[in-house]
Parts: C-alpha cells; sequence; structure tokens
C-alpha cells in the first residue's frame, strides 16, 4: 500500500510596484530599494542596513544566485535592529567603512566582522592607534562564517558565476558555455593572474540574462513533487520484530538510509518555502523490493509529476523512465552508468569513478604542472580503463599549462610487490608527485610501504584513490606522511557554521544524529527544487545556471548524449593531514 504525505507551499504574492520609488511595499511589507554598486555583497549590504543575510534572502530570493551590477535589493525596513542601525557601517563602493566607537578596540571590532585582528590591521595600519571616529575599511575577503553567497562581489549584467575546478582553462570554458573565451577574459577584467582553482569568474550569456529582485521563480507556477523512497515499512516491522527487546533496535538499513534522506529533504524543504516554493510533494514508500514498486508504479498514481527523486533501485528507475519518459527521474544513491543510457529523463547525482579519475587528473596537471609527476601504470587487468582515462586527462590538460615541467608525465609500470620503477624516477631537487589510480590492496599497500621511509629524503605527495583510506594494512599516519590526496564525490565540513546549524536543527527536530544520508537528502531537494523554482518542467536545460551550496555533494550536471540521460561530474580533492580529511589546496 502507497503512503502517501502532502506538503502545500503557498507563493506569496508581490505587489507591483513603480521604479521610482525609494521605499516599495511588497507583501505588506515596506522595503527600501538599494541598486548594487560594483564589488558589493550581500553581507555588506546587510551589515550596512542592520538585517541579516538570512532575512535579506528571504526578501530577495533571486539574490541566492548572486548578485548583478545594477541590480535592486530590497531591504525590509521592519526587520532592521534600529540599535545596530545607528552605528552601522557604511558602503564605499564594494567596501564597508566602520567608524570607531568610544571604548572600541581593534579585537572586538575584528571579532564583530568575524575575521583575525591582523587583516583588520593589514587593511588599516593606521589603526594601530585606534581613536574615537576613525573610519575603517573592512576586508570582506578576509570574513569567515559567511556563505559564499553573501561574500560574492556583485556581477556584471547578463553574466553567470562559475567556480574554477582544477585544470579547467578558459579554452574548455569557452567551449562549456558557448562562447569566445577572449569575452571571458574581457567580462573579468583581462584575468591578469589567470584562472585561479576554486576562484570565481563571470561568463557572458549566450542569451539576455533578466534578474528580478522578486521574484525571480516563475510567478503563480504549482509544481508536483515525487518523494519515492524504499522506506520499506513491513520488511522493517519484520526486522524489528526478530531482534530481542534487550538489545538496542536495529532498522532495517534501507528502511534507516530513507528516513534520514527524506529527514533531510524536509529541511531542505522548509527552506525552499521560505523562498517561495509553492509544490505538493508526495512521498511514495516504494519499498525496496520489485513487486512492491511493480505495483506502486503500475497503480497510475505518478502520473502528472514535475520531478522525481528516486527510486533507489536501478530496475525501478527504468521501469519509472518507461512509464513517465518526459519527467525527470533522480537518482541520489550510487548507480551503474548504465542506468543513464538511452533514458534521457534520468539524472544520476553520485558520480562515476571515471569522472573522480578525470577530476584527479586536472587537478594535479594544474597543481603540480611544475612538479616531477610519475604516473604508475601496473599491470592490473582490471584496472586498463581507469589508467588509461587518467593518463589521457592529465596528459591533456598539462598541455594547457604553459609553465608545466615537461610535455608528458614519467610513467612507470611497477609489479604489485615491486616498485623500483616509480623509485628510480624520484627526484631530490624536487616534489615528487606519485599519481596512482588503483584499487589493488597488494599494489597499493608495497607503494605506501616503500614510499613511506623515502619521505624523509624526497619531498613527496602521493595522488590516489578514495579506498585507500579504509585499507587496515595502511595506516592513516603513512598517508599523512606522504601528503596522500584523491579525488571525492562528496566531502562535509562539519566544522562549517552552515553544516553546524544543519545538525542542531536536525537533532532538534528529530532527537536523532545526522548521517550523509541526511546531508545528501537535504542537497539533492534543495538543488532541484530551486531548479523547478527557477526554470519550471525545463530546467534539465539550464543546468549550468543553478547553484546551490551544498552540505554535502555538489552538483555539475552534464548530458552524456542526446539519447541518454545527465550524470554529475562534480568532484572535490581531499587532503589526509593530521589523520583528517581537509580539502586539498
Amino acid at each position: 500500500m502507497i503512503r502517501r504525505i502532502l506538503l502545500f507551499f503557498v507563493l506569496l504574492g508581490c505587489a507591483s510596484w513603480s521604479v521610482a520609488q525609494e521605499v516599495r511595499v511588497v507583501g505588506g511589507r515596506k522595503c527600501a530599494v538599494h541598486v548594487t554598486q560594483p564589488g558589493q555583497t550581500l553581507f555588506a549590504i546587510a551589515r550596512s542596513h542592520a538585517v541579516t543575510v538570512d532575512e535579506l534572502l528571504r526578501v530577495n530570493p533571486g539574490a541566492q544566485d548572486g548578485l548583478s551590477i545594477g541590480e535592486e535589493v530590497l531591504i525590509p525596513l521592519d526587520l532592521a535592529s534600529k540599535k545596530e542601525l545607528r552605528d552601522a557601517p557604511s558602503l564605499s563602493g564594494g567596501e564597508l567603512l566602520h567608524t570607531v566607537r568610544k571604548k572600541e578596540t581593534l579585537f572586538g571590532i575584528s571579532r564583530a566582522y568575524g575575521m583575525d585582528m591582523n587583516a583588520l590591521l593589514e587593511r588599516n595600519p593606521d589603526a594601530i592607534n585606534l581613536r574615537e571616529g576613525m573610519k575603517l575599511v573592512i576586508p570582506l575577503n578576509k570574513v569567515s562564517g559567511a556563505s559564499e553567497t553573501a561574500l560574492a562581489p556583485a556581477a556584471p549584467p547578463n553574466t553567470v558565476a562559475h567556480r574554477v575546478e582544477a585544470g579547467e582553462t578558459l579554452f574548455s570554458l569557452g567551449k562549456r558555455y558557448g562562447v569566445d573565451p577572449e569575452a571571458i577574459r574581457a567580462v573579468n577584467g583581462g584575468l591578469p593572474e589567470g584562472l585561479k582553482a576554486d576562484g570565481m569568474v563571470w561568463i557572458p550569456a549566450t542569451r539576455t540574462v533578466v534578474r528580478d529582485t522578486v521574484p525571480t521563480i516563475l510567478t503563480h507556477q504549482h509544481f508536483k513533487v515525487g518523494l519515492l523512497l524504499p522506506f520499506a515499512v513491513q520488511r522493517n516491522d519484520s526486522v524489528l520484530g526478530q531482534q530481542s527487546n534487550n538489545e538496542d533496535k536495529q532498522y532495517y538499513e534501507p528502511t534507516r538510509i530513507a528516513v534520514q534522506f527524506y529527514n533531510g529533504a524536509r529541511i531542505a524543504l522548509d527552506s525552499l518555502e521560505h523562498m517561495g516554493f509553492d509544490a505538493q510533494v508526495d512521498v511514495v514508500d516504494l519499498g525496496d523490493d520489485m513487486k512492491t514498486w511493480n505495483a506502486a508504479i503500475k497503480q497510475g498514481d505518478l502520473k502528472g509529476y514535475d520531478l522525481f527523486i528516486g527510486p533507489f533501485h536501478r530496475t525501478a528507475i527504468e521501469q519509472l523512465s518507461r512509464y513517465s519518459p518526459t519527467t525527470p527521474v533522480v537518482c541520489p544513491v550510487p548507480q551503474s552508468s548504465k542506468v543513464i543510457l538511452g533514458f534521457p529523463n534520468v539524472n544520476k547525482v553520485t558520480p562515476t569513478r571515471s569522472d573522480l579519475v578525470k577530476h584527479m587528473a586536472r587537478y594535479v596537471a594544474y597543481r603540480h604542472a611544475t612538479d616531477n609527476i610519475i604516473f604508475c601504470k601496473p599491470d592490473l587487468a582490471s584496472e586498463k580503463d581507469s589508467q588509461q582515462q587518467c593518463l589521457k586527462a592529465l596528459q591533456d590538460a598539462l598541455k594547457d599549462q604553459s609553465v608545466r615541467l615537461r610535455d608528458s608525465v614519467l610513467v612507470v609500470s611497477p609489479g604489485r610487490r615491486d616498485i623500483s620503477q616509480v623509485i628510480s624516477k624520484l627526484d631530490a631537487s624536487k616534489t615528487n608527485v606519485v599519481v596512482a589510480p588503483s584499487d589493488d590492496v597488494e599494489f597499493v599497500t608495497t607503494l605506501v610501504g616503500k614510499l613511506k621511509p623515502l619521505a624523509t629524503k624526497f619531498r613527496i605527495i602521493l595522488v590516489g584513490s578514495e579506498s585507500w583510506t579504509g585499507y587496515t594494512s595502511i595506516a592513516s599516519s603513512d598517508l599523512d606522511l606522504l601528503g596522500f590526496e584523491f579525488a571525492a564525490p562528496s566531502y562535509t565540513d562539519r566544522e562549517a557554521p552552515r553544516t553546524r546549524a544543519f545538525v542542531k536543527a536536525y537533532r532538534e527536530r528529530y532527537k536523532t544524529d545526522v548521517d550523509e544520508y541526511a546531508m545528501l537528502g537535504f542537497d539533492v531537494m534543495f538543488y532541484y527544487g530551486k531548479a523547478l523554482m527557477r526554470f519550471g518542467t525545463d530546467f534539465p536545460q539550464h543546468f549550468a545556471e543553478i547553484h546551490t551550496e551544498p552540505l554535502h555533494m555538489g552538483f555539475r550536471m552534464t548530458r552524456t548524449g542526446p539519447e541518454n540521460g545527465f550524470r554529475n561530474e562534480h568532484a572535490i580533492m581531499l587532503q589526509q593531514r593530521d589523520l583528517k580529511l581537509v580539502k586539498a589546496p
């Protein structure tokens, strides 16, 4: 039997107004109008008007995608703190100017803006002799604890923001977005320092981009979303019934995963509601067996949907795709790449191994072009394809690096228990980057074991696979010593303010702890919900324009051919440092 929960969110009506007005009434609320200047950020605009960034985003949902120069931002006057407004910093171009008050200290001012005191002094050297009435420039690029959206400077009009990934070039960006690479250079001030990994660049739009303040979503459009999850309630009841009353109850694993995913998705829906999401969300238990999902799909209750998130099983995905071939189907958990072949409406969220390998190769080429790169190609039949993919991506990416040490990497063919070829290529005068895209436990254990004692003589960075972190034959301290790096499909910074806020809200709401499926549920629901809001059911044609701040998994959706669906090419490089995984530099 299908269990269904209906969630309704109402889009707030927006009154029309005249452009000449300085104060507008929107949804019964008086709002001041701020016209965005070059370099200004949501953080600076919010602080100068004594409101929070979150309050600005609720009134200006389109600002989630960044600000445009000349864009109007509505300031909710009733939400401004009167106490803070008296001493609010002023805007000067793209910077904030703070007027020092009586008894204020450098430490107190820097703490109020979320930055180190030395950063404040570097920008204002005269502040070493602080005095009342002095004006201090707040270096916004040194602010910590604020989101990327809040700190992103206003973009030129008719552009879209793009975060540069390791190995990307002007040529590859031009090809991806269908624009002249020189047009990208021009709109970014000539890029005198070139592209920088993890930095932002502006891409000229291939068509006119209209950026409205309220709303940027599709006005008065109502959506229908199906969350098709393997709760397997009956199976779970059976599993729990077989357990003793004296032991801690262990949920059936598919049930546990589905519940965590659903709980995270519900929190995302709360955020989307504040942004104006108007949707009926039906939650359907598809179980985890063919008999259950066959019955659910064949009943005919799954017609008329704009989006399906789930199912989790490949057979169920294929069956649903045949049943509803025009509705986007999101597969949020790891599946074979074959799930998108022949099904143009399927979205595979978890990156494939080949995408991770290529990302790793591009990162190495970008980050280590001037270093001694040694590529390990052991004779392992099961890994020949991934070895070739990685080597080709690495060689191609190096061609775009003018500062490269040589035109080609050093390729060696070590044995499972003999890495003498690798050792013979180590250079004591350079950093040695040993690239080994392998999951073979015997080879990897030998490689780590033999390189470890050489780390005192040579500078070594070992680039491999995420699977290595789970091998009992390899000590984490050895990976630390070798500067181990790898490409991962996802990453959660537990110390990030946004993550901590999510974990706190989750625990308070559900009285249980968070795992990666809860964060995945949030990321997937928020990304695709936002896509529906901005572009309606045509959102697959606009993936390059959809940007969110993920808790766990980012998105870079790419179609693999006209007859096939979309896969997620997003990946992130991680490094083991001090026995912890952190983002690689």
